[in-house]
């Protein structure tokens, strides 16, 4: 049989923008790739839940480089490959098998929401990843709102402090919030991109879909560790839950 394309091959991600949470300062940042920095944004966020998958992240230290895997919709039927940028793969299969093997490597499990954000009066598809205490936050937030995620906007009203140990950091507090109906609509464009794109995604082999992800790494340089948006020491969430509600 031929061979396959391992470089990952298939349509780049239609996020436009990726966003994490900082859980020194308590707010959203997204790296800004020409001016290369972060941008700080106010912790008054709103965005539009587009899809939301789930993902391992994270830093490789015999290596020096980051982790990552393939993003999946359920991690109880979806094996993950994950694997270090310049150390090759460090595990394989479902992500309770491979849980304990994938932490002492420095993975963490996070959940990769695909949103609909607004830059200026555009509206655009950006990916927000939520990991350590701010995934339990999220956890908490969607079996709170159930339904309502895919018919109102989520809006990041500001931040709690938590401690472990002598590490302190904040977690983000969320929200529903109507929107009107256009705005909902062009949502709705915008998912459907999404959905195609993910389509697309799913049809290649698991290591061709954790190796795309060097197409569009969400953070500044997966030669560099985590900085202030990955608090040392901060807890992680229960991953994943086990509940109808929640696909993980």
């Amino acid at each position: 049989m031929p061979r396959e394309n391992m470089s990952g091959g298939g349509e780049p991600s239609p996020a436009t923008r990726w966003f994490e949470w900082n859980g020194e300062t308590g707010n959203p940042f997204y790296y800004d790739k020409e001016q290369k920095k972060k941008i700080q944004l106010p912790c008054d966020f709103t965005f539009i839940l587009l899809h939301r998958l789930g993902v391992v992240k994270g830093w490789h230290e015999p290596s020096k480089s980051g982790i990552t895997s393939n993003e999946v919709v359920d991690t109880r039927s979806q094996p993950l490959v994950v694997r270090s940028f310049k150390g090759g793969k460090i595990a394989e299969g479902f992500y309770a098998d491979i849980k304990d093997r994938v932490q002492v490597a420095g993975g963490r499990f996070q959940a990769s929401c695909y949103i609909a954000f607004k830059d200026g009066a555009e509206l655009k598809i950006g990916n927000f990843m939520f990991g350590g205490a701010a995934l339990g936050a999220w956890f908490e937030f969607e079996k709170q709102a159930g339904k309502d995620l895919y018919t109102k906007a989520v809006r990041i009203t500001g931040f709690g402090d938590g401690k472990k140990g002598a590490i302190k950091f904040r977690f983000p507090k969320f929200e529903l919030k109507d929107i009107k109906t256009e705005t909902d609509d062009a949502a709705g464009e915008l998912q459907k991109v999404v959905q195609a794109y993910l389509s697309e995604y799913f049809k290649r082999t698991k290591v061709a879909q954790a190796e795309s992800v060097q197409e569009h790494p969400p953070v500044e340089n997966q030669d560099e560790p985590p900085s202030d948006n990955d608090v040392p020491g901060e807890p992680e969430a229960e991953t994943p839950p086990e509940s109808d509600d929640v696909p993980f």
